[in-house]
């Protein structure tokens, strides 16, 4: 039996671990969770403190982790512990070089990494022949401009040879905009975050059945056409409120919306009861991005059985089908934006149909993790053949 080392970030444990179930029922698969200082509190993870020293170790070693458990084989997963505040510290890197050596003594046939490499992880590089990359922004977003993250990104798709897209919408683009090879691009996808499932709700003190924006706040997320479509909405039905929950500097002059009692805003990091709470409370999820790949807020809502609106870019497409889960309108598209609120919101006819379609959907055939994991072995066995 092939064996693949999966290592990834504490951003992508709520999409990880369910995969990673059922990957560990059908292939030797050790995962690997890299925790960094200023991302030991993500999701699913919240380590109190580091060990001092760089390298890796049992995931049984931090008592934090011990509920990951319930997902994966908690004997072959390990933390990556790096310690240091600056990247380029000297524990940091030694971390790298002792995984690389644990890499070698395990005669891993495939590293599979779900981010570009930072220059602290170059040495994994030694190996980039049996590396593949699940590229989650296949093309960086409007937002992006961190020179330092844009270099790691081309360095990862100069050296490692294969990649995994989790949407078909941005193939061709990205295929044709770094010249690669159609047949080392392969194609995956996202399904629900079961752990929300499992999590008990912290219900916020708001009046349930409210429109809701949830997720890091950046200028490509829209956010400023949700509002003014909420606007509209509230000339007519002054009852339907909207909620924007999450951590980010807003880029535009919201107080105008705060004041009219539009808009309530909660500007801070959530915690997953949070999360859960404000999720299962709304009325509908909006993502009304201007550009973006897939996102797991889609997924965050759907796991609830909670209808979503998203913008048609990226792959959010793919995620969610017009009139059957929720609704796709324009970009920048206000007037659209908010017929559609309205249509789903005031509709319990439409809002029921579509909670039934998300729970069927997700639970067995080709949306569920177990054939996205079966998937993900015969692109291994490609990748190996």
């Amino acid at each position: 039996m092939m064996k693949i080392a999966y290592l990834s970030a504490t951003n992508f444990a709520d999409c990880d671990l369910p995969l990673l179930q059922e990957l560990q029922k059908i292939a030797d698969v050790t995962y690997i969770l890299e925790v960094t200082e200023r991302a030991k509190k993500r999701t699913l993870i919240d380590i109190k403190q580091l060990k001092q020293k760089g390298g890796l170790y049992p995931v049984t070693d931090y008592p934090e982790l011990h509920h990951i458990g319930r997902y994966v084989d908690i004997n072959k997963a390990y933390v990556l512990n790096l310690p240091g505040l600056k990247g380029y510290s000297l524990q940091n890197i030694m971390g790298y070089i002792r995984l690389l050596s644990f890499l070698k003594e395990q005669q891993i046939d495939i590293l599979h990494v779900t981010w570009p490499p930072r220059y602290t992880a170059f040495p994994l590089y030694c190996i980039r022949d049996r590396m593949i990359i699940t590229m989650h922004d296949p093309l960086p977003h409007s937002s992006e401009t961190d020179l330092m993250n844009l270099f790691h990104r081309k360095m990862a798709i100069r050296l490692i040879p294969n990649f995994i897209l989790l949407n078909n919408s941005q193939r061709e683009e990205f295929i044709s905009t770094y010249g690669i090879k159609p047949n080392h691009v392969f194609q995956s996808q996202l399904s629900i975050y079961r752990h929300l499932q499992d999590t008990r709700p912290q219900l916020p003190a708001i009046e349930p059945g409210y429109v809701l924006f949830i997720g890091s706040i950046n200028t490509h997320k829209g956010i400023e056409y949700l509002c003014e479509a909420m606007q509209i909405i509230h000339k007519q039905h002054p009852d339907l409120h909207l909620v924007v929950a999450g951590s980010g500097k807003l880029y535009f002059d919201y107080l105008p919306y705060e004041e009219c009692g539009i808009l309530t805003l909660i500007n801070r990091y959530l915690s997953n009861e949070e999360l859960v709470g404000f999720i299962t409370q709304a009325r509908c999820v909006v993502c009304p991005y201007v550009d973006a790949t897939q996102s797991g807020v889609v997924m965050s809502a759907f796991s609830l059985g909670v209808p979503v609106i998203v913008s048609n870019v990226g792959g959010l497409t793919e995620m969610v089908t017009d009139g059957h889960n929720g609704y796709v309108v324009p970009p920048r598209d206000s007037s659209s934006l908010a017929e559609a609120i309205s249509r789903l919101c005031l509709s319990p006819d439409i809002w029921q149909s579509m909670r039934q379609n998300i729970q069927r959907d997700f639970s067995v055939g080709p949306l569920s993790w177990n054939q996205i994991a079966n998937n993900m072995v015969n692109i291994y066995n490609a990748i190996l053949s």
